[in-house]
């Protein structure tokens, strides 16, 4: 079968199985069932992997699915890798359908063919009930090395090859018999072996929980009744979604263009993203006709398995938020039933194949961050202003020679939510598709030859407007050995959009030995980058961007923020219009207002121009200094002052 003949996106349709009526109580019990399953597969796989990124991080997805591949239910963890699942089942089955056996244990990891990209390997297990095959219990997760140009990270990959090793619907185990000569090959093929191994066994023995659970539960309430249920909590979750898509006026709500960076080889070229969210009846779309060609490089989207998945996470969590919506609507096919993407082929959002795909997180952030930004115009009060929308996610590596193996670090560096109507913003989290647990310092201490200096809100004030947005992070890393850097990250040039009157947020940036003299500008995306022993690393992630006018803000909120740090008496009176008694420096317990200064402030800004850009404002006046003592010491330590 050739990979260009496969129907890229074709979803499987109405499932072909009579149903029986379950009553409302069994439905309920196996809707909670079906949860608690989805979760404990999670837990064992968190708990038994090697790797922090696994471990730590959670940078993992379980769920349990039909023999087609339909999601009957997944665990709260990075919304990418669960609404994956299905795709990577598709694309296996494009290879296997029809030659599935109990007893197997299947390895996916295709970009072309459903994955999310090469280093989110998949391990499927088939759930086989009274000699019927029924469905799959599935993980998926991020391994530290697949076997590419580079350890960890390979942004400027030349094609799908030059990026990963392939596992293509490969039968790890064959009817419960280890398949010796495949093992040898995945493992002998990548940097970190026995890290690689912990995790894909611990992803085998999550998948097998996951199949004796739901085995046991159709041993007990039969298949019909439990695969009815499961099929009427997927319409179930299609009814609620569809119903709220039909409050929104109908029509075609468009984001300010986004830009990206660069492709992490033409520097200065950066890449358009165009979205475009129409609403008719009780279907939505968005597309992203007008977005840059496909690049040369590793920085495409995977169409099925990160594009996708972007859109339905983007749709679900503005309209059936789990907060505050009344109702609980578990995540399921039902949820991506509804929603349709437009990607023109030849784009980054739908390269053609062998285009590599290893770094596509930022795009995915931006196209969920814009279809945000879109439906800002008939949802207010349900979404919020731009997002940091990108990361630093970084791999820091080195060779042991006393174990021939390869140490990789793999670090995911957050930022920042835009304000809400009502809320100020979260501070410094990962946001929208990320959505992982930051590495804790001690783990890099004890585990890796790096240490983490500094690790706290970034200097620079959040970003002004009547509800403010989140501050990003500083972080500093230094090697204390020799070793190697790459990074896919982004939004160093594009600030996060303001809306109602919100400034625009402020970007990221990135040095190699920052206030030395060795200090050097870096590119978000770079590749093999080496750093000496004592050389170290800053990152700043965006500040994203402000809700409402900021002269709407009251002066008291504004005296709180300049109190706990989050603005300055000097952007008070530039952003906000507020006047202080004193521009000494200030103590917690003395900042007096000036009203009547404040009032004729207020009313020349409103004669001025409309919303500014904290990215603008600090373009002359420079980043702020945020040196920690114990980088200065290390510094010294090593020779770098």
């Amino acid at each position: 079968m050739s990979i260009l003949e496969y129907e890229l996106g074709k979803k499987p349709g109405t499932p072909d199985f009579e149903r029986v009526k379950v009553d409302p109580i069994t439905l309920r019990v196996l809707g909670g069932a079906f949860n608690a399953i989805a979760q404990e597969m999670a837990g064992v796989l968190f708990r038994m992997s090697y790797s922090s990124i696994i471990r730590e991080s959670e940078d993992l997805g379980a769920g349990i699915f039909d023999a087609q591949g339909r999601e009957l239910c997944e665990s709260e963890s990075t919304p990418m890798h669960i609404g994956s699942l299905p795709w990577y089942i598709r694309g296996f089955l494009y290879r296997l359908e029809g030659d599935i056996k109990e007893g197997d244990v299947i390895m996916h990891n295709h970009p072309y063919l459903g994955a999310s990209h090469t280093p989110d390997i998949a391990i499927a297990v088939p759930i086989f009930v009274d000699e019927e095959h029924i469905g799959f219990a599935a993980v998926t997760a991020h391994v530290l090395d697949v076997g590419g140009s580079f350890p960890g990270i390979n942004a400027d990959a030349f094609d799908m090859y030059a990026e990963a090793k392939i596992y293509n619907g490969l039968r790890w185990y064959e009817g419960g018999v280890l398949n010796e000569d495949l093992d040898r090959m995945i493992f002998d093929n990548v940097r970190t072996e026995t890290m690689n191994r912990g995790d894909l066994n611990a992803m085998l023995a999550a998948c097998e929980l996951g199949r004796d659970r739901f085995v046991a539960l159709c041993q007990r309430y039969g298949i019909q009744v439990v695969m009815s249920a499961a099929y009427e909590w997927m319409d179930y979750s299609e009814r609620m979604l569809r119903a709220e898509i039909e409050k929104i006026p109908d029509g075609t709500y468009r984001a300010p263009t986004g830009w990206l960076d660069d492709d992490a080889q033409n520097r200065g070229v950066r890449l358009k993203v165009e979205t475009a969210v129409e609403v008719k009846g009780d279907s939505i779309t968005i597309d992203l006709t007008g977005s840059h060609p496909e690049v040369p490089t590793g920085y495409n989207v995977p169409f099925e398995g990160s594009l996708l998945v972007s859109a339905y996470y983007a749709v679900r969590t503005i309209l059936l938020d789990e907060i505050t919506f009344p109702e609980n609507v578990p995540q399921n096919d039902g949820i991506f039933r509804i929603v349709d993407v437009i990607a023109p082929k030849g784009t980054i959002f739908n390269p053609n194949f062998p285009r590599a795909c290893f770094s596509r997180f930022c795009q995915t952030q931006r196209v969920v961050d814009n279809v945000i930004l879109a439906l800002s115009e008939p949802l207010p009060e349900q979404t919020t202003a731009g997002n940091s929308a990108g990361i630093h996610f970084c791999s820091y590596s080195g060779f042991q020679e006393d174990t021939g193996q390869y140490w990789i670090y793999l670090e995911v560096n957050e930022g920042s939510y835009g304000g809400r109507y009502g809320k100020d913003a979260m501070d410094s989290v990962d946001n929208l598709m990320a959505n992982t647990r930051n590495n804790p310092i001690e783990e890099l201490d004890m585990r890796f030859p790096v240490r983490c200096e500094q690790y706290e809100l970034r200097p620079e004030p959040a970003a002004p407007g009547k509800w403010r947005g989140g501050v990003g992070i500083i972080r500093r890393n230094r090697y204390v050995v020799d070793g190697t850097y790459s990074c896919e990250g982004d939004r160093q040039t594009d600030p996060p959009r303001g809306i109602f009157g919100g400034w625009d947020g402020l970007v990221a940036s990135c040095r190699k030995n920052p206030g030395t003299a060795r200090e050097e500008e870096l590119h978000a995306k770079v590749t093999g980058i080496p750093f000496g022993a004592g050389e170290f690393i800053e990152f700043r992630e965006p500040n994203a961007a402000g809700y409402g006018d900021p002269l709407e803000r009251p002066a008291e909120a504004v005296r709180d923020d300049v109190l706990d740090g989050f603005t300055t008496i000097e952007m008070a009176n530039d952003a906000y219009g507020v006047v202080f008694a004193t521009d000494a420096p200030v103590t917690l317990n003395r900042l007096d207002i000036d009203e009547d200064a404040t009032e004729k402030r207020r009313a020349e800004l409103r004669n001025e121009h409309g919303a500014g850009s904290l990215t603008t404002y600090y373009a002359d006046r420079g980043l702020s200094p945020a040196s920690a003592p114990v980088s200065n010491a290390g510094n010294s330590n090593f020779g770098m002052s």
